[in-house]
This record gives structure tokens, sequence and C-alpha cells, in this order.
């Protein structure tokens, strides 16, 4: 944090000019980050420890708030260093020094703009530490803060990176929809702040695009990312350019030279001792080497990088690693090795689509090893082990859908999992030769939603609070009593899908698909794929079906 270079718009400046003894200090700050800019990370944190260890026990307002800017740009450093325990202890003094004198004497020096440049450091720091929602909580409160003091210094910059930040937080977590959402916020607001942030919410953009199997859009926002960066600029951009080039060159099939830039990113980073990026570098290394067919150097590559990132590593990045590793013993047909890797990863996960993921590929991995069993037994057991994996993932992220909206978004991260999962489980079950499970199978692909009556409820109480509450939807099929006309209550009883959604009703409550019901195929037996429901239930924490039990057709 600086408040006194003009020429950068990243820069958060005072309202104040810094007066003559504490120019000194100011200098020492700003000089230390755009060190910490260029690379020089040693020569930085040396000016900005002299600039806090000038504010040592002054009372002073103004020293107070140099050393909680210098305290924020040191933790920078720390986190650059995956240092993130003292990375934190930093922010905090910080946001505590802030506080009070927010309190003491307003937002006379622009103080307020220092806290939430904090909270957004902090909320990236709790998130690779593993504190996933006491980092949206973060978030949530920076947005808070911009919306109740509409006087916050440099709040379009600010609104920024509460936006870029969530963005990353919530694709971390799965939330594809909402990081899409903070992702072309934070675009918009780069267009009034600075062009140059954009390349931050493109590269988001271009990820969820990825995981969602639009690898067309998701190139185009990597070359818009790529096109917004400055090759001249900072240490820090031009090893993130480097990357984005080596991403950009790996979906249009140019592994080799993917792979290049890649380790000349891991190079550049470790020139500024970025460690975080170089760990991203590495990984990418790996992941052309795999491309490349060469999955013993990626297997290599990925167990030395696991071994350096220890446990205190950021979660992320030793589950993508541990995922890699996964892929490349399978690849080169060390499936023990794989099933041990992705076992490590999903160890790792921390929301419902990346365990789906990650058991998805142990499944794949499970079918490919039965092809290379020559005893009848042994492929048996690890056919009837994928097939175990396949359906709770399909069960669980058909269940997921109703997380999303629908639309384009919705079906195609469907297509990435629910899809293969589907094939894979229909496939295992025919080499199989289990009819029971196919027809199971068959049964649930044809089984439909029922809406939820509870959101229906809302919609009706923020309609008109006179009516009454809805019965729950609890039977498939109505009664065939007909029903006493309604007086002040609107009687539903929707039968499937085809039923539609209720018209007439404004409010912001959106609609939902309620679990479809459990199957019986036969009168007295156990609902179809019972045990695969109650798995997936418990594995990924979703509601897969409701508790009506129907007959089969």
């Amino acid at each position: 944090m600086t408040d006194g270079d003009a020429d950068a718009a990243r820069h958060v400046r005072g309202r104040v000019p810094t007066s003559e003894p504490w120019i000194p200090v100011r200098d020492l700050n700003n000089d230390g980050a755009k060190l910490l800019g260029r690379g020089d990370t040693d020569a930085g944190a040396r000016m900005l420890r002299e600039a806090i260890a000038r504010t040592e026990g002054s009372d002073e307002v103004e020293a107070r708030d140099l050393r909680a800017r210098a305290l924020i740009n040191l933790s920078g450093m720390h986190d650059y260093r995956a240092e993130l325990d003292e990375a934190l202890r930093l922010i905090d003094e910080a946001l505590s020094i802030g506080a009070a004198l927010v309190e003491e004497v307003g937002d006379e020096r622009g103080t307020r703009t220092v806290i939430v440049n904090g909270m957004v450091s902090r909320t990236q720091i709790l998130a690779q530490s593993d504190h996933l929602e006491e980092a949206l909580v973060q978030a949530d409160e920076a947005l808070a803060m911009l919306d109740a003091h509409g006087d916050i210094g440099q709040a379009d910059l600010m609104r920024f990176q509460v936006h870029n930040v969530r963005s990353s937080l919530l694709l971390f977590t799965g939330r594809l929809q909402d990081a899409e959402a903070d992702a072309r916020a934070a675009l918009d607001l780069a267009a009034r702040v600075d062009p140059a942030l954009a390349a931050h919410p493109y590269l988001t953009l271009g990820a969820i695009a990825q995981q969602t199997g639009d690898m067309v859009a998701s190139n185009e926002f990597i070359e818009l990312a790529h096109g917004m960066q400055d090759p001249e600029g900072d240490l820090v951009t031009r090893q993130i350019t480097l990357e984005n080039r080596a991403r950009s060159a790996m979906q249009q099939g140019r592994h080799e030279e993917a792979g290049d830039l890649f380790r000349e990113a891991a190079i550049l980073a470790r020139e500024g001792d970025l460690v975080t990026r170089e760990t991203a570098s590495r990984m990418g290394a790996a992941a052309a080497y795999l491309q490349i067919g060469n999955p013993a150097l990626a297997a290599k590559t990925l167990r030395t990088l696991i071994d350096e990132l220890g446990t205190d590593g950021a979660v992320h990045d030793r589950r993508e690693a541990y995922g890699f590793l996964g892929d490349a013993e399978s690849k080169r047909g060390k499936f023990a090795l794989a099933d041990e890797a992705y076992l490590a990863a999903r160890e790792l996960t921390r929301s419902a689509y990346e365990r789906c993921r990650v058991d998805l590929r142990r499944a794949e991995m499970q079918a490919e090893w039965a092809s290379f069993t020559p005893l009848s037994k042994k492929r048996m057991e690890r056919l009837r082990r994928g097939l175990d994996l396949a359906i709770p993932v399909l069960l669980a992220t058909e269940a997921l859908r109703a997380d999303f909206t629908p639309g384009p978004v919705r079906e195609r991260w469907s297509l990435q999992v629910s899809a293969p999962a589907r094939e894979l489980a229909f496939r295992l079950a025919v080499t199989l030769g289990d009819a029971e499970v196919l027809f199971a199978l068959i049964e649930n692909a044809s089984a439909s939603a029922t809406l939820q009556a509870e959101s229906i409820e809302a919609r009706l109480s923020d309609s008109d609070p006179e009516d009454a509450p809805l019965a729950p939807v609890t039977e498939l099929f109505p009664d065939p009593t007909p029903p006493a006309e309604p007086d002040s209550q609107i009687d539903l009883v929707l039968p499937a899908a085809a039923s539609g959604f209720i018209g007439e009703i404004a409010a912001p409550v959106p609609l939902r698909f309620a679990p479809p019901p459990r199957v019986m195929p036969i009168p007295g037996s156990e609902p179809a794929l019972e045990p695969w429901i109650r798995i997936a239930e418990a594995e990924y924490d979703v509601a897969v079906r409701s508790e009506t039990v129907v007959a089969g057709w």
C-alpha cells in the first residue's frame, strides 16, 4: 500500500499529504512496495521492515497509518513465499491499527481504504490456509464496508479487488455461477479503474469456461487476459503473462511449447521468490509432460513438488498436484499408486463438486485397471469397484444441478461430470452383465423432478402474507379425491416437471426442483439404486432422492 505514488492506479493514497517528519517513512513504504513488485523481495522487505521499525511505539496518527500500510505490504511478501501464518499475523495487526484510527479520527487519512485492502489480502490468505467459509465472510464484510461508507477513497478499485478475489474463492469452492457473476462485476469495474486489471477476471472466466467444458470460450478469455498484460511490466506481471501464454498454448494443443513456457515462468517465479506462482507453473509443466506422452517425468515432477509443499502448502495446490499425480501414475500403468494419489487429493477436497470430479477419475482408473487384469475374479472386483464409485457420482451430480440456474453453464457442467459418470456406469453394468443394475440405471435416467414445496411457499408468502402455508408435496401422484374449493390458498400438487412453473407469482425466491422419489421396481423390494443413493447422500452431502417411495412403471 502506498500514499504517494500517483502513477499506479493500484496504489492506495491517503487523503491528507504526509507531513515533513514522516515523509522518509512514507518513501520507505512506497519504495519497498515497488521493489516487491519488481521481484526484489529481499530489498523490498528490508525497506518495509525499516518503515515499520520507525513507527514502533509512536502514538501519532500518521505513524500508525503508515505502519498499517507497511504491514499490509510486508504481508504480501510472506504471501508470495507461502508463509501464511506470518502474513495473517501482519494483516491482523494492520487491521487492528486501522480500526482504532477510524474510531479516533475518522477517515481523514483514507484509512478505510487501507482497511478494505487489508480485508482483501486477508481473504486471500484465509483461502490459501483452507479457511474457506471465513474467507467468504471476510470478503462480504469488505463489500459491506464499501456499501456503508460511500466516501471511501478509490471505492471502485476497492470493489474490483473484492469481487476479483471473491470470484476466485467461489470458483475454488465449486460455485461456478456465483464466481462468474463476481468476475463479470470485477470486469465492469476494471473498465472504470484501469483496463489492465481486466486480465484477472478474464482468467477467472477462462477457468470457469474450462471447468464447464467450453474450451473455445476458455481460450478466448485467456487470450484476452494475455492482451491486457504488459510484457514489460513488473516481475509479477511478467510471470503471470508467461503462465497465461503457456495455458493458451496448452489449450490449443501446442503442448511442447506450453511446457517450455511453464518452465520459463517457474524460473521467473523462483527469481522473485514467488513460491505460489512457481508451484502453479511447475504443475503446468507436469501437465504438459502428460500430454506429450511422458507420464514418468510428470510423476517425478509432481512427487518432488508435493514433497516440497509438505503439509503446510496451500490446500488447493496440494489437491491439484495429487490429482495430476493420479493421472500420471494411471497413464503409466501404476494403478495402485494412482489410487493412493487420488485418495490423497480427495482428502483435500472442500466441496461436493471437487469430490465428484476426483471420484469420477478414480472410477475411470478402476475400469482401466480391470482391462489390464488377467485374472477373471480380480478383474470383476475392479469393475465392480468402478461401478460403486461411478453410480454415486452420477446420482450426486444430477442432484447438484439444482445449484445452477437453467442455462448453458449448467448443461456444460453436467456434460463434464454427470454425462461421463452415466456413460461409465452403463458401460460397467453391461460389462458385468448386471441386468438388475442396468434396469435401475435406465429407471433413474427416466426419473423426473418435482417442484420443491418450500420454494413455492416462500414465493406465495412474499406475494400475499395472508395466504396460509402450503402443505408439503409428499406424493408424486395426487389423491384421486377432488380437493375442496380453495379460498385464499392455492392448492398445488405438482406431479413431475411436466406441470411447469407457477405463473403470476413475482418474488425473488427462485423455484427449485425437489429430489425425485425413490422408485420401487418390485412390490416389497428395496428401491432401485438404494445402496448407492445412501452412499451418494453421505459422501457428497446432497439430497439425491426424497423419502417418498413410488412403484416403478
